[in-house]
């Protein structure tokens, strides 16, 4: 017999969370700040599925694992992508979480740091839902995105 799941309630609860922590930038207003690393917090714990839904959102993930930073400081780090700008960013696990790991000055990417986050969440958890299918034995049948941007997955396993 063909048992059909439907895991677009278990994607919306996975994709809550991966919801990066909230995080206040400091202001420095009227202050010559020089450029640094900033760690930023997520609740990504897989690297195989952050390089995976990094590859799926067109991003490089280079050999290396040194983030080269302005002024020629570098950051060793798990997983490093490199800008056009000469200066990468990356993520570096800290023994329970990956943190992106990156000098926010140069932040080189179409999109702000939060949006771009919020986008790597999604790819982590639709990437995540659909490994856990297949190791429990399911295949997917079926996979749409919705008008709006909610993940639907149909997967079937015979019983």
């Amino acid at each position: 017999m063909k048992t059909a799941a439907l895991f677009l309630a278990m994607c919306l609860a996975a994709v809550s969370g991966f919801v990066p922590a909230p995080r206040a930038m400091p202001r420095t207003r009227g202050v010559v700040s020089m450029s640094h690393f900033s760690n930023i917090k997520t609740q990504l714990k897989d690297e195989n599925n952050l390089r995976t839904a990094l590859t799926d959102l067109g991003h490089k993930v280079l050999e290396t694992t040194t983030v080269r930073g302005y002024g020629g400081k570098d950051l060793e780090a798990d997983v490093a992508i490199q800008q056009e700008n000469g200066v990468d960013f990356g993520f570096k696990f800290n023994g329970q979480t990956y943190e992106l790991v990156a000098d926010l000055e140069f932040w080189d990417q179409s999109s702000p740091v939060e949006l771009f986050l919020e986008k790597l969440n999604k790819q982590y958890a639709i990437n995540t839902i659909l490994e856990t299918t297949q190791r429990e034995g399911f295949q997917v049948e079926t996979q749409k995105v919705l008008a709006d941007g909610t993940v639907e997955l149909v997967a079937t396993r015979w019983a």
